[in-house]
């Protein structure tokens, strides 16, 4: 009693000009042996993530080791959007985390610097947070999928009021959870918030750029919210046993469209992007472990430019590749498309009112398609390979 009475004394005596977290934590770019950990305060200052591991020895003690949000070398002190890289972790196991920025209130010359108070999450939260590092070994995988929820909170939330995340490994964002971006608050207001209110604090999520997140005066920074190990969009990731695909599928229509407003450059976006899928398949990157697939646009269905333009770069270096699945969005319709001579593997297309949970259980990827409080309930079942 003592202490929650101290905890709320220190709380409500803190000056109001003091910097505070306004977004966060959230977790993405988890593996193995290292996590990305997410925030955002409402001024710059100097942050660093406290970690140790979850078992059952006291927080504070010699165990725990501190990380800094470092570039190049050097701590960052002048962005408000705070990125810390926490490595060196074991495999399959729990930590326990906090976060803190220190603000940063002068710079007078070279590096001599100056900081004042300290936001913390253990000022607004008593007990630390805490993920878990994927193992090395083959282990069934659980993860969701939502897509095309375009900036609707409020229905993301009773999408998934009913999931126990305590059960999945990771959250796929594939593509579209916005309309644009035209600002820092948009991207929070629209969908992060929520991904953070309901699991990302302990789940990590992961991005699959969409069509929409391309648009707007602010979709050039969406990266630095989601960064990932690559340094692209596009991305590989191993998960105990299983590689994972994300890609990237730019826009769907022509670079010329009016819409674009002369900023389109995706034709040539995609050739690279298929160069480095030739650079992952020749250099035995990919085919000694089954290869799970996540791509916006489906590159089956639809008759504008994007899907004819996939077709030509990614589809067919992905389809040499032999994947169990492909998930897809976009469409807004559910859709299942089986392998025929344009695509050799089958394409899952989500609509924009279900989920999709997926578990790994032996040999094949059980999956799980459902609206709010389980309606409309459908499964699929896929031989792993």
């Amino acid at each position: 009693m003592k202490k929650t009475l101290l905890f709320w004394l220190l709380f409500l005596t803190l000056p109001t000009w003091a910097i505070k977290i306004t977004h966060g934590p959230y977790l993405c770019d988890l593996d193995s042996t290292s996590a990305t950990i997410m925030w955002v305060t409402d001024k710059p200052g100097m942050s660093w993530v406290e970690i140790a591991p979850e078992d059952g020895r006291h927080f504070y003690g010699k165990e725990r080791a501190k990380y800094f949000q470092v570039l190049h070398g050097r701590k960052m002190v002048k962005d408000s959007v705070h990125q810390v890289r926490v490595e060196g972790l074991a495999p399959d196991t729990r930590y326990r985390y906090r976060i803190f920025t220190q603000e940063l209130t002068g710079w007078t010359w070279s590096d001599y610097t100056t900081f004042g108070q300290v936001a913390a999450s253990s000022v607004y939260k008593q007990e630390p947070y805490s993920f878990k590092t994927y193992p090395t070994e083959r282990h069934e995988v659980s993860f969701l999928i939502v897509n095309d929820i375009h900036e609707r909170s409020s229905f993301l939330k009773k999408l998934l009021k009913d999931i126990d995340f305590g059960k999945i490994d990771f959250v796929m964002l594939n593509g579209d959870m916005s309309n644009m971006i035209e600002d820092p608050q948009h991207i929070f207001k629209a969908y992060i918030d929520t991904c953070v209110c309901l699991f990302a604090t302990s789940v990590p999520m992961m991005m699959a750029r969409g069509n929409h997140e391309t648009r707007g005066k602010y979709a050039d920074y969406l990266y630095r919210y989601f960064p990932t190990a690559s340094g692209t969009y596009y991305q590989l990731k191993h998960i105990a046993g299983i590689d994972f695909l994300i890609l990237d599928s730019g826009e769907d229509k022509p670079d010329s469209d009016i819409e674009y407003g002369g900023l389109g450059a995706y034709d040539d976006y995609r050739r690279q992007e298929a160069r480095w899928l030739r650079s992952l398949r020749t250099s035995g990157q990919v085919g000694r472990h089954p290869l799970i697939v996540f791509c916006h646009i489906p590159p089956t269905t639809g008759t504008w430019h994007g899907p004819y333009h996939l077709q030509e770069t990614l589809l067919p270096e992905v389809n040499e590749m032999n994947p169990t699945v492909m998930f897809s969005g976009h469409t807004h319709s559910h859709k299942l498309v089986k392998p025929d001579n344009l695509i050799r593997f089958p394409n899952l297309i989500n609509s924009n009112s279900a989920y999709m949970l997926c578990r790994t259980k032996g040999n094949r990827l059980e999956v799980e398609c459902a609206e709010p409080d389980g309606k409309n309930m459908k499964h699929f079942s896929f031989p792993l390979r």
